[in-house]
């Protein structure tokens, strides 16, 4: 399996670790929010990249039943996964940052890369690539860990040491955001660390 690519124990970790269950709480009340605050109630086309099995999405579809939501994902075992826990949602096999293989059209309203970007091998590529399957007032809700409680979380055995290729901090991932052709419309941190404290 490729360098930083999770497997179904991620994903069933989400089922049973408080921080991983609490991290994904946090993340999933942050895209709602966003897409309310950015976009509006009545988004149209969501796809999410690095879903692992979709539990995210499968939340935030019941939040914009409407949307039609389509998900991406690297590892085959998740996608099989994803498929049987969530068969009503469209899955995609494969890479991030290569969005052009799977004939997406310029039509997303948003794009959503939770916890994803430290994960990929070419960060600036897998930005240029949402980009250009975002429509022209869409948005993307990008999220990476803050370096210091990645160090942090390493050190005392939370994370596996190596999962991540690079752990960018705000102010690296707001500039690749703009180098993209990007607008920010809001860069802040929003969880003071990874296994839950207030």
């Amino acid at each position: 399996m490729k360098h930083g690519v999770l497997g179904t124990e991620y994903a069933a970790g989400r089922n049973n670790s408080k921080a991983l269950k609490y991290r994904l709480g946090r993340r999933t009340s942050e895209v709602k929010k966003s897409i309310e605050t950015f976009f509006g109630l009545h988004p149209e086309f969501i796809i999410d990249l690095g879903t692992a099995e979709g539990k995210m999405l499968s939340e935030i579809n019941n939040s914009f039943p409407k949307a039609k939501c389509i998900r991406v994902e690297y590892n085959p075992d998740l996608v099989k996964l994803g498929r049987k826990l969530f068969p009503t949602l469209e899955i995609y096999e494969g890479d991030v940052q290569d969005l052009s293989s799977y004939s997406l059209s310029k039509g997303f309203d948003v794009a959503i890369a939770t916890a994803v970007i430290e994960h990929v091998d070419n960060p600036e590529k897998f930005i240029f690539e949402v980009n250009k399957i975002l429509k022209v007032n869409g948005i993307l809700i990008i999220t990476a860990p803050d370096p210091f409680w990645e160090n942090i979380a390493t050190k005392v055995g939370h994370f596996k040491d190596g999962q991540h290729n690079e752990v960018p901090n705000l102010q690296r991932l707001t500039k690749r955001v703009t180098n993209a052709g990007m607008d920010v419309l809001k860069a802040e941190k929003f969880m003071l660390s990874p296994v839950g404290m207030p």
